[in-house]
């Protein structure tokens, strides 16, 4: 057999937005690698067959019907023995604690699970969403507010209609209690409703919680979690089919005078705007992005607080009023 590299035919997954569900076609003889990164992945072979081999098993046989979970931390091989069609799934964490649990609450059942990287079979509601998400990618529905409710959907199904031992096997590297306090944080923070309950939620008092954090990530942890929320928020201005008032209502602010100050500050510009803007590029809002707003917003606040120090008047931007004279 002759091990291409697959290139042509999965260039879609590559090339789209994450997370979320993609389809992928692997020819047979092709190689196709998944690299370590920001997102775990779970592989639904719906037809062929392929072998995986990473630094957790070599040599490992998955055919149709079978999920695989793929950590963000290793490298894997896939080999296709046949044409393979996958669904694949590319997410950064997701809801694998029922309401009431933690990763640390969870501590004592993960002892007594043997870890083995293996595939589970995809079972009958399994299989139903595998090919509801499918059809509707053939069909050119890529929204992004498909993809967030199949994806937590995705993870109701495995907490309630697989075995509670082989959904603890099965996502055992986001569970592990041995994973780093980076890890914590990134996989509760979408679940988090502030610092406090995340702080919670990874089992830390709130003052030590925000020592570590400090230490692992060089700001606070309210500063780091506006900072996600606020890429997360652009995303959804970018779909004119959610209206204002249910992100509002979402991230819980107390009015739309407090959702605009949060766009200014951390976005650059007022939520119509942005909104109205977002068709003219493609390029997602990044990390950095966030950063530049936040040092131009600090800028003209502490700009705005010498000239009421000093009693000039701050500078006006754009035209002047009718009776401002220009010097």
């Amino acid at each position: 057999m002759t091990n291409n590299l697959c290139s042509t035919s999965c260039s879609s997954y590559s090339e789209l937005p994450e997370p979320g569900f993609y389809l992928c076609t692997i020819k047979a003889g092709e190689t196709f690698l998944i690299e370590p990164d920001e997102v775990n992945h779970l592989l639904f072979l719906r037809s062929g067959r392929f072998v995986i081999s990473s630094e957790e098993r070599a040599n490992y046989q998955v055919s149709a019907s079978n999920v695989i979970f793929c950590s963000r931390s290793y490298t894997y091989t896939i080999v296709a023995e046949e044409e393979c069609q996958l669904l694949i799934a590319r997410f950064v964490t997701g809801n694998i604690t029922t309401e009431g649990e933690t990763y640390r609450t969870i501590a004592a059942e993960m002892a007594h699970v043997s870890y083995r990287f293996t595939a589970v079979d995809v079972n009958t509601v399994l299989g139903g969403l595998v090919d509801t998400v499918s059809f509707y990618l053939e069909q050119g529905v890529n929204v992004r507010a498909m993809h967030q409710a199949k994806l937590e959907e995705m993870f109701v199904i495995f907490r309630y209609f697989y075995p509670r031992e082989v959904y603890l096997r099965l996502f055992y590297s986001l569970f592990n209690n041995n994973m780093s306090f980076r890890t914590l944080v990134v996989n509760n923070a979408p679940n988090a409703k502030n610092v406090e309950h995340l702080a919670k939620m990874c089992g830390h008092s709130l003052s030590h919680f925000k020592l570590l954090f400090s230490q692992h990530f060089d700001t606070t942890p309210y500063v780091w979690m506006q900072r996600n929320r606020a890429i997360e928020i652009s995303e959804l201005l970018r779909d004119t089919s959610i209206p204002l008032k249910s992100i509002i209502k979402k991230y819980g602010f107390t009015s739309h005078g407090h959702f605009s100050l949060f766009c200014r500050k951390f976005l650059g510009d007022t939520p119509r705007t942005l909104r109205r803007r977002s068709h003219l590029t493609t390029t997602p809002v990044t990390l950095d992005d966030v950063k530049r707003h936040m040092e131009r917003q600090r800028r003209q606040t502490a700009a705005v607080k010498k000239a009421s120090a000093t009693g000039e008047a701050p500078r006006r931007r754009g035209r002047p009023r009718k009776n401002e004279v220009r010097k």
